[in-house]
């Protein structure tokens, strides 16, 4: 390792990465479009298909919420920029609201009875851009543009009871992509806002379950992903120095592949810490090896008596 230069060590750590970057985004792309769907999902038909007839970008995402229909729908029918907020990442959604000026999120820890009853066809959920097109309690919240957003698009919460206890929350997209951007980029685009869609399911599913999330949950899931990242940071710079073995670059790719995991999946907490002590525990045997190279240099390089 330590004949070959740090322009080496880069070039061959570079190309891994983004090997296992490039595989991760094509993962990631290939599940969006029907992540947590199963089939029948996929196909079944639902409130609101009728609107765009042949849309560009379909999504259908799905997960299992231990509750009734009665127990998830009141938290759905009120989501909104102006209302109950999206039950998602906070710090992001309203750095989104900082390029408009025109809203704050604060994300409902309670059903309101005063927003159950929107107005349809003019009760906003992103300013006036999305505004809810209908609603069946117990059933869906759908949701279409306004003329103020230059696209076709719907977005139905959709709620499919399994028994007594237990439904399937169905998030459908149907979209007619601007005519003026490239359908690629404008996917890539969507690909990206699925992250916080994947917040909002999962905000919705505690909420419903009877689990509202504690205030030091949202900025200590952010303090583990900037750990994590900075221990690839870490490692990189002991690969590229030399200082380290190859466990180095393990390390980072590791690193990279527990990003992926923490933004796009989303896991439980007590994972999310089992992330980071993984990594913890890598970098810590980067130090142990590098303090073990330092010592044998010291002893190789004293004069025997």
């Amino acid at each position: 390792m330590r004949n070959q230069s740090a322009l080496f060590r880069l070039l061959i750590g570079s190309v891994f990465s983004l090997i296992v970057i490039f595989a991760g985004f094509w993962w990631v792309g290939g599940q969006i479009p029907n992540w947590g769907s199963t089939n029948q999902e996929v196909i079944a038909s639902l409130p609101g298909d009728e609107i765009i007839a042949s849309p560009d970008i379909i999504w259908n995402h799905a997960l299992t919420i231990r509750a009734s229909p009665a127990e998830i729908y009141p938290w759905l029918v009120q989501i909104g920029d102006s209302r109950a907020a999206f039950y998602s990442i906070t710090f992001i959604e309203n750095l989104f609201c900082m390029t408009t000026g025109e809203c704050h999120y604060v994300n409902a820890d309670r059903i309101h009875k005063e927003w159950q009853n929107p107005i349809r066809g003019e009760q906003g959920i992103i300013i006036n851009y999305l505004v809810i097109q209908d609603y069946q309690p117990d059933q869906f919240v759908l949701a279409k543009n306004s003329a103020a957003l230059p696209l076709q698009w719907t977005w139905l919460w959709y709620i499919q009871p399994l028994d007594e206890s237990s439904s399937r929350l169905i998030v459908r997209h149907r979209i007619d992509a601007p005519d003026d951007v490239p359908l690629g980029i404008f996917n890539l685009i969507m690909n990206s806002g699925y992250v916080m869609e994947r917040g909002m399911m999962l905000g919705i599913r505690e909420r419903a379950e009877g689990r509202i999330p504690r205030a030091y949950e949202e900025p200590l899931g952010a303090l583990i992903w900037l750990l994590v990242f900075l221990s690839g940071i870490i490692a990189a710079v002991h690969f590229v120095k030399g200082s380290a073995s190859w466990h180095a670059l393990g390390v980072g790719l590791e690193v990279i592949v527990i990003l992926f995991i923490l933004t796009f999946i989303q896991p439980p907490f007590w994972l999310r810490l089992v992330f980071l002590m993984l990594i913890a525990a890598g970098v810590a045997i980067l130090y142990w090896q590098k303090a073990v190279r330092q010592s044998n240099s010291s002893k190789s390089a004293t004069p025997e008596t």
